[in-house]
């Protein structure tokens, strides 16, 4: 007598569902994670000289672009099957597929990287060099077939059954090349994704607890407390302005008026001034003066913010003016000066943390777990803080005007607390 088996479709949506089972946002936080932390570790090669250690280029390769796009595309998949955007099937070989896809995109950039290096040596690249579009095909073809499900369940294609599954192939190629892309050409940018991944990922995790896990606790009144206690409402009150106007706006009028100046002797100032021996020099003593300027705007900054974020803004405005005094002192220390690039990094990731600081409170979760993400969030915005930090000579004066602008519009009147009703 022989036994009937099941139809391979059917054992392998069991699985499927199987294993979607288990795929909670928790695993979510967990791939997304693990991106952030491949996606730094790219970054922090790419910033220092770490990047011309043995072995370090195949590092910042394999985790660019394998184990951070990976992290991403398991944890997009878990939180798109957990919201039902994605059938467990689809989300389940979406990362499977995901695996290979991101594996060859990593041989292709090594083979790409490795072929540059023997031109520019004058060398023969060897097979491996020389394969770079063998694998960059077999890249893209599977980056199509895993992202393929995606397209289906994101869009539900009409038409005839033929012209729906070639339209679902072009648009999981072309989705699959930007994708490729992206990692390729704007790695530096990647941790950002990750971050925001994450804290979606971590807001999943909360909505997916149990409701007594996230009940608030209410608050108690005495037994002989009056009624009108128990009631509360909203209303809204006049409030006389708070905010030093005037103090903001002379400060956001001198550094607007500074600023310009600074960035005026930046591009032209050794055309008509004997400070600076040639461009070169006007542009490191501008952006030195400029940054300076920017650390008074940065505290006017910081007064009119507070009241709309608290006091943590204070730390804000702190790391800022540390980004800024280093970035002056790295502008004075000139180009060629081994400390210039050092003091530079020092600003950019001092201003990423500023920037990051407000955020931590919209983070769910423990204060461990708030201070490892902000942390991460960080070192991710480290690479805008840079850009930032780098051009504030040129940034100050736009901000300057937009902070006097303001200081222009009339001061809000009202303002809500709660009253017994």
């Amino acid at each position: 007598m022989s036994l009937r088996q099941p139809p391979l479709a059917h054992v392998w949506s069991r699985r499927a569902y199987k294993l979607g089972e288990h795929a909670t946002p928790e695993w979510a936080v967990a791939c997304a994670a693990a991106a952030l932390a491949a996606f730094l570790l790219s970054s922090a090669l790419l910033m220092t000289d770490a990047l011309y250690w043995p072995g370090a280029e195949s590092v910042r390769v394999a985790a660019s672009m394998f184990i951070g796009p990976l992290g991403l595309l398991l944890a997009v998949a878990v939180l798109w099957h957990q919201s039902g955007r994605m059938s467990a099937p689809a989300a389940a070989f979406t990362a499977l597929a995901g695996i290979p896809a991101c594996a060859l995109a990593a041989l292709t950039a090594g083979s790409w990287s490795a072929g540059f290096e023997a031109a520019d040596a004058g060398t023969d690249p060897g097979w491996f060099g020389a394969s770079t579009l063998f694998f960059f095909a077999a890249a893209w073809t599977a980056g199509t077939a895993a992202l393929v499900p995606a397209v289906d369940d994101l869009r539900q294609l009409q038409g005839f059954p033929f012209l729906r599954g070639v339209l679902r192939v072009l648009l999981a190629a072309l989705a699959a090349f930007v994708l490729g892309l992206v990692f390729l050409v704007a790695f530096p940018l990647a941790p950002l994704a990750a971050t925001a991944l994450l804290f979606v990922s971590l807001r999943a995790a909360k909505e997916n607890q149990p409701a007594a896990d996230r009940r608030r606790p209410e608050v108690s009144f005495p037994d002989g407390a009056p009624s009108a206690l128990r009631q509360q409402r909203l209303v809204h009150v006049a409030a006389p302005p708070t905010l030093p106007r005037t103090a903001v706006a002379v400060t956001a009028a001198g550094t607007l008026v500074l600023g310009l100046m600074c960035a005026g002797f930046a591009l032209a100032g050794s055309d008509w001034s004997n400070l600076a021996e040639d461009s070169t020099a006007a542009m490191n003593l501008g952006l030195a003066a400029g940054a300076l300027n920017a650390v008074p705007l940065t505290v006017a900054a910081g007064i009119v913010l507070q009241p709309r974020l608290g006091g943590v803004i204070r730390w804000t405005v702190l790391l800022v003016c540390g980004g800024l005094l280093a970035e002056a002192a790295a502008q004075f220390a000139g180009v060629g000066h081994p400390w210039q690039w050092p003091l530079t990094l020092t600003g950019g990731i001092l201003l990423g943390f500023g920037f990051a600081v407000p955020l931590a409170r919209f983070v769910p979760g423990s204060p461990p777990l708030r201070f490892s993400v902000t942390a991460g969030a960080g070192l991710a915005l480290a690479f805008v803080g840079v850009i930032v930090v780098s051009g504030a000579g040129f940034i100050a004066p736009a901000a300057s005007a937009a902070l006097l602008v303001w200081c222009f519009r009339p001061p809000a009147r009202q303002r809500a607390v709660v009253q017994p009703a």
